[in-house]
């Protein structure tokens, strides 16, 4: 393996605090060859023909890891209560390489049509089979890309699809999130305009709240406290 980059040696060393932390069972730990660099990566337009005028974030440059998997899914050992997390991020290149399902042309509006259409998977949980989904957004003069999350139905609204909501977040600040929450289900609503307050969702703000508190104790490398902020904000 060719020598790593900063931010590959984070990637590399936070699946082996997940795998050696005795209180997660860690179900899929996975970590990929290394692809091509960002330097050797063509321009968006050469992925889709409809992506003129994408560009890429300037951050890439550095912080883009070459890796062509990154992935981990894990549930917790007591006595923590029972939950767990998952992520499985792929290289950039066949991010872009994805294509858009027929299923986009039935949705009931052009925006929610283009909108799908523009969306390219970043992270899924394919061991789980639990349907969370992360996208980048190819779209045009707007920079940093958007990062949009699909979970349950009743998050976002019109005039995007329902299930859809926006985050606060760009490319290489979504893959430096997971760094601190190993992928525990439901974080990404840390980084959305929105409550947490409402009785459905109790079950995410448990996950939240036994996250900023028992993960700055299993791994003390990482400093949770803008988590716990996000936290505090939307309860």
């Amino acid at each position: 393996m060719s020598r790593l980059t900063h931010q590959e040696k984070r990637h590399v060393d936070s699946l082996e605090a997940i795998r050696h932390c005795e209180l997660l069972e860690v179900q899929v730990s996975a970590l990929g060859e290394l692809g091509r660099p960002f330097d050797a990566m063509p321009p968006p337009h050469e992925y889709d023909a409809d992506w003129s005028g994408v560009e890429y974030d300037p951050d890439l440059a550095h912080l883009m890891p070459r890796f062509e998997e990154i992935s981990a899914s894990w549930t917790t050992r007591p006595p923590l209560p029972k939950f767990g997390g998952e992520f499985s991020v792929a290289h950039l290149a066949y991010v872009l390489s994805q294509q858009v399902g027929p299923w986009v042309n039935q949705e009931p509006t052009e925006f929610r049509r283009q909108f799908m259409a523009s969306l390219r998977c970043i992270d899924s949980t394919p061991n789980s089979g639990s349907g969370r989904m992360s996208f980048l957004r190819m779209r045009s003069h707007v920079s940093p890309l958007e990062i949009w999350y699909s979970d349950i139905a009743d998050i976002g609204g019109e005039p995007y699809p329902p299930g859809y909501v926006k985050l606060d977040l760009s490319y290489s600040q979504y893959l430096e999130a997971l760094l601190l929450t190993k992928g525990m289900f439901g974080w990404q609503y840390l980084y959305a305009e929105m409550s947490l307050r409402g009785t459905s969702w109790s079950d995410v703000r448990n996950r939240l709240k036994v996250m900023v508190d028992v993960f700055p104790e299993i791994f003390p490398q990482y400093d949770y406290t803008e988590l716990r902020e996000r936290l505090e904000a939307r309860l």
